[in-house]
């Protein structure tokens, strides 16, 4: 699904002008609640391609009454939803906050680095050992510590499912809460708190004893003609021919896990659990009833499971995505009645995806890493000598051994470009970067630039692999997945709106490290401390005081 012209079908809405000025305002209050919604690995047209079927209240309210910018781009490569998140929240690239991943390679001793494992750190309601998780490798604040340090008494809770993307929209001080897999119940670590608030402990003894983990599965939201997909895999369905059934493959590690959780993690159920979650926190924690400013990050991490593993053309994409316009309804209904009314909401993602690999017939090519990394090993040990050069590959990246070079007296560099040249010669590989050509000198090209902005020394390593166009990596239980440059990754929808935001579209490029220094902007208070962009200058005026 390669993204086009992101068009809104704006019906009946008569204060939406396709201009930039249509969206300059009069200065308003500074809103009490800023809530900033992630739609984890949604592509681009998915707003289009589905609005006929979506909701008034949904994501249609969104595009009718939000500031709506259609040219949204993280420039940067390559896409993973913890650097998005991280992007998202600091107003900075991974060249400056440093979040690549996930995980990455540890050069010298060849171990894999977890982004948010702590030992030091302990899980609330964990077996002993696990849920030990903290932000100690995060490196730069996020706008919500810029707003608790400008305003202490602002409260700021960021909730997701995936503890990598609660943990690195919080930041450096503030709270996280995600799912325990083994119970399904919300958590937290001694990271965050002394000790789970009473009102999250009593919100979990509801769960512990549901059934409906167990008995759930998935049925079509809508009737079977008013879909636009026609691959099938799970979902049960009344006709044979209505769609067309998909080749069952491998189950993601997050849905093959143990416990209660992960068999639904790749369900709306999921998305439901979260907006559950996320209205006791607003209940019980106050959130947007006073004068002081709050904030709450909340990401819905399933849709980026069920993408990957069903693929964008699938009818489990798109069913997911009718439940979740209804589920963002009703969550902004609740919001509306509970707070006092000044909400900012921003509606985003954080990255797109790729065609399935296997939506087209003469198109089943994976491009598969593991080989990689064993055929660069073999190819170094035959140039300089020795049995381990590769001391890793993770995210497209490529870890050589330093300890074999420095021994050697080799220059990295050397190693770094002739390992470059020889990986050239893989099928399915456009462009092979060394680090050595990311760490000097100016970029030659917006590409260029991208690579550089997603590069972070410390844990970037040696080589950057580029694939071509549509091709992705052979992992288990996924059809599709992101991490290029090309726009069916970085392009994403982003949407404004809330408190005195006038609605409209503009087609001026905004580049996403512009949304937390904008919101920084309308809560008035300062920047976060490393970003680097510049507010979206169409939204300057509107909530400054």
């Amino acid at each position: 699904m390669k993204s086009g012209k992101f068009i809104l079908f704006l019906l009946g809405c008569t204060a939406a002008f396709r201009c930039s000025d249509a969206l300059a305002a009069p200065a308003e209050p500074t809103p009490a609640l800023v809530v900033n919604i992630v739609i984890s690995g949604v592509p681009y047209d998915f707003f289009n391609r589905y609005e006929a079927n979506l909701t008034d209240d949904g994501f249609r309210k969104f595009m009718r009454e939000g500031a709506v910018f259609t040219e949204s781009r993280y420039e940067y490569m390559p896409t993973n939803s913890a650097s998005s998140l991280a992007t998202l929240t600091t107003g900075t690239y991974p060249s400056v906050h440093g979040i690549v991943g996930s995980q990455w390679c540890d050069v010298l001793t060849g171990q894999t680095v977890s982004l948010i494992a702590d030992p030091s750190a302990t899980g609330f309601d964990c077996e002993y050992g696990e849920g030990c998780y903290s932000g100690a490798k995060l490196t730069t604040p996020t706008l919500g510590d810029r707003l608790r340090r400008d305003r202490p008494d602002s409260k700021v809770i960021s909730i997701a499912a995936d503890p990598v993307s609660a943990i690195v929209m919080a930041g450096l001080g503030t709270e996280a809460y995600w799912l325990n897999p083994r119970t399904a119940c919300w958590t937290s670590s001694s990271d965050y708190m002394l000790y789970l608030p009473g009102w999250v402990t009593k919100f979990n003894e509801q769960y512990k004893n549901n059934t409906y983990f167990n008995n759930w599965f998935w049925t079509l939201s809508k009737a079977e003609e008013r879909y636009r997909n026609d691959r099938v895999s799970c979902i049960q369905t009344e006709s044979k021919g209505r769609f067309r059934q998909m080749e069952a493959i491998k189950a993601l590690p997050s849905m093959s896990a143990k416990g209660r959780f992960p068999r639904v993690s790749a369900t709306p159920l999921a998305n439901d659990m979260v907006a559950d979650f996320v209205r006791q926190a607003i209940l019980q924690e106050g959130l947007g009833d006073d004068d002081t400013p709050d904030l709450l990050n909340i990401c819905f991490d399933a849709p980026r499971y069920i993408t990957a593993h069903y693929g964008p053309e699938s009818v489990e994409a798109e069913d997911m995505f009718y439940h979740l316009d209804q589920t963002v309804a009703s969550l902004i209904r609740f919001i509306e009645q509970e707070t006092c009314g000044r909400v900012v909401y921003v509606l985003t993602t954080d990255h797109g995806c790729s065609d399935s690999y296997d939506a087209y017939s003469l198109k089943t090519e994976r491009f598969n890493g593991t080989q990689f990394r064993t055929i660069i090993n073999s190819f170094l040990c035959a140039q300089y000598g020795g049995e381990s050069w590769v001391a890793g590959y993770a995210g497209r990246r490529l870890y050589i051994n330093r300890n074999e070079a420095f021994n050697r007296n080799l220059s990295l560099d050397e190693v770094q470009r002739r390992a470059s040249d020889f990986a050239l010669q893989f099928r399915g590989i456009a462009r092979v970067v060394p680090s050595c050509d990311l760490r000097s000198g100016a970029a030659t090209d917006r590409y260029m630039q991208r690579l550089r902005n997603g590069y972070y020394q410390k844990r970037s390593g040696d080589l950057l692999v580029d694939l071509e166009p549509g091709l992705i990596e052979e992992r288990t239980g996924v059809r599709a997945s992101s991490g290029s440059a090309f726009e069916y990754d970085i392009h994403v929808p982003l949407m404004i709106m809330g408190c005195g935001i006038p609605a409209g579209i503009s087609d001026e490029e905004v580049d996403m490290t512009s949304v937390a220094v904008t919101l920084a902007r309308l809560l008035g208070i300062s920047q976060p401390d490393a970003s680097s962009a510049l507010p979206i200058p169409v939204l300057i005026h509107t909530g400054t005081k």
